[in-house]
């Protein structure tokens, strides 16, 4: 039986039924993603973040008010692939980073980009994480990244980390399996499904309120422009 993550817009993850109609304010994104291994698991498994995005600037809209599609706890204790949903309002997300713990990837420098639409569910595609896993290991066993951290930051590895993601449109057929999985799982879910498009883009990063620490995305994403992003999309 595939495995289901249900995370609610700003709420935590858990496991339960979701609705969906035509008539709905939101929509839903659902994501294929790849089991994450023993690192996953052994750190109570990862966020992936997704978030409101302007593609005009390459900027986060998102910010402590809202704006995410955040799937917590990914990879926790399933080992298999599995189909994970999350609610999210219309417009243009972007695939920002992944998370485990205080430690992250920011996929700034090699991302992809799609549209929800209120009513519908949107498949974007299938996600691996392993190559970000691994590399976020390495760079703290390495020192790239520091081994001790405080609990309300997060340290992300800039610039290099690219996003693994097969894109509908290579997955063929995917859409019986979703369909089958949704009637079995989520039969509150009553909404046309459709293959997101997918384009590759990049994102501006920010630095906090004081200027002292990059962030990956938030409020002042349009402010700061290190030369590795200034290439286009």
């Amino acid at each position: 039986m595939l495995a289901v993550l249900l995370a609610l817009l700003g709420g935590p993850a858990h496991a339960g039924a979701v609705k969906l109609s035509p008539s709905s304010e939101y929509g839903l994104i659902a994501v294929m993603i790849e089991p994450g291994g023993q690192m996953a698991a052994a750190n109570g498994g990862y966020a992936l973040n997704m978030a409101r995005f302007s593609p005009e600037e390459h900027a986060s809209l998102a910010n402590s008010f809202g704006g995410w599609a955040t799937l917590n706890g990914v990879g926790k204790m399933n080992q298999i692939r599995g189909y994970y949903l999350t609610k999210a309002k219309p417009g243009s997300y972007v695939f920002m980073s992944l998370a485990v713990k205080s430690w992250g990837v920011c996929y700034n420098g090699d991302t992809q980009t799609f549209d929800v639409k209120a009513g519908e569910v949107t498949f974007v595609g299938r996600y691996d994480p392993r190559d970000s896993l691994i590399e976020l290991s390495e760079a703290v066993r390495n020192g790239r990244l520091p081994s001790m951290a405080r609990t309300t930051d997060i340290n992300f590895l800039f610039d290099t980390s690219r996003l693994a993601l097969t894109p509908p449109e290579q997955l063929e057929p995917w859409r019986p399996e979703l369909e089958a999985w949704l009637k079995n799982e989520q039969p509150g879910v009553d909404a046309p499904i459709v293959a997101a498009q997918v384009v590759s883009t990049h994102f501006n990063t920010g630095r906090d309120a004081f200027g002292m620490r990059r962030i990956c995305g938030g409020y002042y994403a349009k402010k700061d422009k290190p030369p590795a992003e200034a290439k286009a999309p």
